[in-house]
C-alpha cells in the first residue's frame, strides 16, 4: 500500500510539473462557427455564448483537478478586473460533475482568490465534447459576433502588465480582422 501512495504522489508531481509552462495560442486563419452548446449559472438557467456580448469574449474552460489551472485562477481574476472595461470579458466553463454544490464551487474560487469572476458549469461535459475540447486549462477566444478567433491552451501569468497588453493589443487584431472581412462581403 505505501508503494502505491508512493507511485501515486509522484505520479502526481510529475503530471503537475510537466504541465506547460507557458501558454500556447492558436489563431485561426479565418473565424469560425461556434456550435450553439449549452452551460449553466447558479440557478440551473442556461446560456449560450451568443448571450455573452463584448468584444472580446475568453471562454475559459478549466478543472478543479487540473494544477495549471488552479494555479491561474488569481491571476485570471486580476486580469478580468484589469480588461472588464476595455472590451474583454472572461468567463469560466467547469465540468458540473466536479461540484457538490453551487455553494461548494463558490468557496473553492474564493479560496483560490478567483471570486470576481463568473462562474458557469457543464453538465455532462457537453459543451467542451461540442467544441471539440478535450484538454484544461483551455481558452476559447470568440469575437463580437460570437465566432471562435483562436484557442489558447496552458497555463500563464494573466495579470502580467506584459500579457495584459498582449490581450488588448489581441484583441484590436481580431476586431480588425472582422472588420475586413465584413468589408470584403
Amino acid at each position: 500500500m505505501n508503494k502505491i501512495f508512493k507511485f501515486i504522489t509522484i505520479l502526481f508531481v510529475v503530471c503537475c510539473c510537466a504541465a506547460p509552462a507557458s501558454a500556447k495560442l492558436n489563431m485561426f486563419p479565418k473565424a469560425r462557427y461556434i456550435p450553439e452548446l449549452n452551460f449553466y449559472d447558479d440557478n440551473g438557467k442556461a446560456y449560450k455564448l451568443k448571450d455573452f456580448k463584448s468584444e472580446l469574449l475568453m471562454v475559459v474552460l478549466w478543472s478543479r483537478t487540473c494544477g495549471p489551472c488552479i494555479k491561474d485562477m488569481a491571476h485570471l481574476d486580476k486580469f478580468a478586473q484589469k480588461v472588464k472595461d476595455k472590451g474583454i470579458r472572461v468567463i469560466l466553463i467547469s465540468p458540473e460533475s466536479e461540484w457538490k454544490s453551487v455553494e461548494e464551487r463558490h468557496i473553492f474560487m474564493d479560496r483560490l482568490l478567483a471570486s470576481h469572476l463568473e462562474s458557469y458549469v457543464d453538465k455532462k461535459a457537453n459543451f467542451m465534447k461540442g467544441m471539440g475540447i478535450f484538454i484544461t486549462p483551455t481558452v476559447i477566444l470568440v469575437n463580437k459576433k460570437t465566432q471562435e478567433a483562436g484557442q489558447i491552451t496552458g497555463s500563464a501569468k494573466w495579470d502580467d502588465p506584459d500579457m495584459v497588453q498582449y490581450m488588448l493589443k489581441l484583441k484590436a487584431k481580431i476586431l480588425k480582422e472582422l472588420d475586413k472581412g465584413e468589408s470584403a462581403n
